[in-house]
This record gives structure tokens, sequence and C-alpha cells, in this order.
């Protein structure tokens, strides 16, 4: 089979971690593709990643572009990358899907419900792979849980609780950041700031440890009111919530809570933990990257035994899956952030061999709404059912964004 070729639509900010990713896999002798075109509006940008590729992949020119459409009509190109803001994600997926592309689309999926729907519908109309890029799950912490709960060596899942608390340091007198106003910081462009950004992440874990969420109940408050500033020092008020207060129920009966706020002073501190009938698995931190588990019965685990079972006690067939051997032929020693690598991999081998990502469309929306479900929560002062969210049924919150952007 000839080799895929792939494009960039958007060469800023994590377009570089997915660069790396595609980099290393030629490192390590995966030549199943070329990145044959970049684009950006910023054409410096473009040139970089050009000049960054042509340093590995040396048998195929990088076309540079700063119209993500011209390139796509010149280049036909079996599939794209796209890192761009999130009220484009929509517009340049569905962009490539109507011109026979395949794309892989950095979370999270969609600015609203119904611009991730809308990608989803179209890559189902057109029959093009639509993959959302999450890297948290492929690490091996979260591997490690995800079979610690389904394998029942915690017991029957009961609940959990993830923390983050962060902004130590966060002095309440100061109103102006330093910070340059970014499209990050407004509702419109953002959709709803680092908690649904960042969220999305931990929203996809919760799926793969508990299934289906039932109903949210969440509190927001945008407490900082910060303003940063302009590239010609203005300064701009922040549009998005930096905090956020939920309870989530689970269709298996899984209770739990889910807090984080960037903006609490004095003392920062961020753990996952889960409970099930029989003992528990912690992580200290925002992910369960290094899990411990402690069991009723006074059993305890480190993360380096866990590994162990779990390597152990998983066929050989899921753990190449996870863990393919011609890039981690030791999944006990793994380090840095491979979960990038594997998720544009597996994109690669979808276009290859015909068949779904890992992570779709689909799981891209039903990841994102968990986040969403916090905000319409929020904005209605009661619980919400998740399938209202999925619906569009609740979306008071996102009418604005929908309304700006046409969607």
């Amino acid at each position: 089979m000839s080799k895929i070729k792939l494009a960039f639509i958007g060469c800023g900010g994590m377009a570089g971690a997915h660069l790396n990713g595609y980099m290393e896999l030629k490192r390590k002798g995966i030549d199943t593709f070329d990145i044959v075109a970049v684009a950006d509006n910023v054409e410096g940008n473009a040139t970089r990643f050009a000049e960054i590729i042509s340093q590995v992949q040396t048998s195929t020119k990088v076309e540079i572009y700063t119209d993500y459409e011209k390139m796509l009509k010149e280049q036909k190109p079996d599939g794209a990358d796209i890192c761009t803001p999130h009220y484009l994600h929509h517009i340049c997926a569905i962009k490539c899907f109507e011109s026979g592309v395949n794309a892989i689309v950095e979370k999270p999926l969609g600015v609203t419900m119904k611009a991730a729907r809308k990608m989803f519908e179209s890559a189902k109309e057109h029959g093009k792979i639509l993959a959302v890029a999450e890297q948290v799950r492929r690490w091996i912490g979260p591997r490690i849980v995800g079979w610690a709960i389904h394998s029942g060596l915690i017991g029957t899942p009961r609940m959990f609780s993830a923390q983050g608390f962060f902004g130590a340091n966060t002095n309440p007198d100061i109103t102006v950041s330093d910070q340059q106003y970014t499209w990050r910081h407004g509702k419109l462009t953002g959709g709803a700031g680092p908690i649904f950004d960042w969220g999305v992440h931990y929203a996809d874990l919760l799926i793969y440890f508990f299934g289906d969420v039932d109903t949210v109940y969440a509190n927001t408050r945008n407490f900082g009111n910060m303003k940063h500033k302009d590239a010609n020092g203005n300064p701009i008020p922040q549009t998005v919530e930096d905090t956020s207060i939920t309870s989530i129920t689970f269709k298996n009966g899984t209770i739990g809570t889910w807090n984080y706020s960037h903006v609490a002073p004095g003392k920062s501190f961020a753990n996952t933990i889960y409970y099930g009938s029989k003992g528990s698995i912690y992580g200290e931190s925002n992910y369960p990257t290094s899990p411990q588990l402690n069991l009723w019965d006074g059993t305890t685990k480190d993360t380096p035994e866990l590994i162990s079972d779990f390597l152990s006690a998983v066929d050989q067939e899921t753990i190449q899956k996870y863990f393919p051997p011609e890039l981690y032929p030791d999944p006990s020693n793994l380090a840095g952030d491979y979960g990038v690598i594997l998720e544009v991999y597996d994109f690669i081998n979808a276009i290859r061999e015909g068949r779904r990502p890992e992570l779709d469309g689909q799981d891209g929306r039903i990841a994102q709404a968990i986040p969403v479900a916090f905000f319409e929560s929020s904005e209605c002062g009661q619980a919400v059912k998740m399938d209202d969210i999925l619906s569009e049924k609740v979306s008071a919150y996102q009418q604005e964004i929908n309304d700006k952007w046409g969607i």
C-alpha cells in the first residue's frame, strides 16, 4: 500500500505536540505516511513546521499554505490533523470531509454540542474518519485504573473524587494579568475555558472507567474576573469560568464529585480516588498517572506492582493494541507523553485499514458533553440529564456561541 498523505491545519501550540508525535513515529522506523503540506494563517508558523518536518522526512517536500482550503484542493491529502482554535474545529473538519479528507481533531471536538454533532454527521455522510485527539486514557496509569475497575479488583464501583485546586500564589490584588489575551480567554472563541478545554481529558477517563453519565449538577464561577492584555497592552476581560464544583451520577449507579479551580490562593493540591466495594485506587495528581491500590484487608500495591499485575493479567493482544510492540517493546518501561504518539499512530492506521479509530467523533461528543453539562447546570440552577445535553434540548449556555458563529 502506498504511503498515507497527511496535512496540518493549524501550526500553533498543541499542533507542536502532534508534530512531535509524527516525527517520533518516523524516528522509530514507521514510514507508512508522509506529511505533504502544512497550513496556518500565520505563514511563519507553517514555515517553522515545514522546516522541522524536513529534518526527519527527507523524501517528500512539504508545501506551505496560508489558505487551508486551497491546500485541500491542491494537495488532496488522505488525512488532516486539525489543531486550530476551538471555534474553527467544525468549519475546518466539515470542509475536510466535503473534500474527501479524513481528519483528526484536537479536543474538545467542537466549540459547542451542536458544532460537534455537525462534524460527526458530516463525517458519516461523506464516509470519512473523524478521530478525536485524546491522549490521556492511552497512558499506562489510566489503562491500569480501567483494568482495576473493569476486572473487579476494587469490587463494584461505588464512588469517586477528583480534586484540582491550583493558584497557590494567586495575588487577589492583581486584576490585570501580564499574560496576553488569547482566544482561550473568551467564551465565544474557546467555548468555556480550561474547565472545558482540559476537562474533556478527565471526562473521557470517567466514561472509560464507569460508562455513561446520567446526571450532572454543578456550580461554575468566574471568581478571578481576570483581565488579560491585548497586542496593544489594553486589558480585555476574561469571559470564561475559572472554578467548578460538580456532582456526577453515572447510569451504573456510581456517584462522585469533580472539583476544579485555578484561582485557589494559599494552597494547591490535586488528587483522584476511585472506590469500589473492596477497596480503592488512588493517584496524587489531577490524572491517575501513578495509581496506588488499597484494599479493605490491608493489601497495598504501588504503581510498579500494579503495572506488573496489569501486564500479567491482560491478554497479549490487548497489551499490543494499547502499546504496539513496534513502538514500545517493553510497556513496563514507558516514559514521556507517548499518548500523543499513540493517538496519531491510531489515526494513520485507521486510514490505512479502513476502520474506526479507538476514539471517534461520537466518543468526542460524549466526552465533551460532561464539562458542557457543568455550565448548562449552573446556568439553569439545577441538575441536568446527560441525554438532554447530547440531544441539545438543554443548551442555554451554548446559545450565545452558536449564534455568534451561525452554528
